[in-house]
């Protein structure tokens, strides 16, 4: 029982830790090819990432909710050849955006951490 909980634990903040090393790579790129030449700047990019990730995250829940309506009047051609249950299944698993919003939320709060690690850094 404590496996089956924790490996998808582990796995949701592996997925965070790499989003955020993907964009704070960016960040890094942009901030050179700007020629930022202060903490502060990067700070702010940081911050900002981590602001528009937390809301991209939230956001994701609101259009899943939005979308049930689509997916219960939805009747596709892959539809076809599956049972009732894997056609439940696929709409429940299309629909749950509880991943990405946890997914946003650490990555949010991460660069948000980078952030303050910047400014106090240098």
């Amino acid at each position: 029982m404590k496996q089956a909980v924790i490996l998808p634990i582990l796995k949701m903040c592996g997925e965070a830790i790499l989003l955020t090393i993907i964009i704070g790579i960016a960040i890094g790129v942009i901030g050179i090819m700007k020629k930022w030449d202060t903490s502060l700047a990067y700070s702010n990019a940081f911050f900002i990432a981590g602001c528009l990730v937390v809301v991209a995250g939230a956001l994701s829940r609101l259009g899943a909710g939005q979308e049930w309506g689509t997916f219960q009047s939805l009747y596709a051609e892959s539809f076809r050849d599956m049972s009732s249950s894997e056609r439940a299944k696929f709409i429940i698993n299309a629909s749950s955006s509880v991943r990405l919003v946890i997914l946003g939320l650490l990555s949010g709060f991460l660069l948000i951490l980078i952030s303050v690690l910047v400014t106090k850094m240098y």
